[in-house]
């Protein structure tokens, strides 16, 4: 019986990782200063810059009035569901009763 010693371990591969970062408030600053360079630059040459008209704040509205009717369509889906799910559970343990209240026969 041959007992071999390998003392040429391979080394481990190195681990590179490199962590990305997202900062949604930078990004947002970014937009709202490059709106007002625009808007200070088109003031200097006397045009009038379309983007005022809609303005910040009616851009923050319309999309919390966007998110608001998504929380409303999943609040009354989550609803049914729940309903269904009783009623199934009412259904397996008492069909008699469940069957009468319905008056299904």
């Amino acid at each position: 019986m041959a007992i071999f010693l390998n003392f040429n371990m391979p080394k481990p591969k190195p681990f590179n990782y490199r962590p990305r970062y997202y900062d949604e408030r930078k990004e947002r600053l970014e937009k709202i200063k490059a709106r007002a360079e625009a808007e200070l630059a088109a003031k200097k040459d006397g045009a009038h810059y379309a983007g005022l008209q809609k303005g910040f704040l009616a851009e923050r509205r319309a999309g919390s009035k966007l998110k608001h009717t998504a929380l409303k369509e999943k609040s009354v889906l989550r609803f049914l569901i729940i309903l269904i799910a009783i009623l199934g559970i009412f259904y397996m343990i008492a069909p008699d009763v469940f069957l009468a209240f319905w008056k299904i026969k």
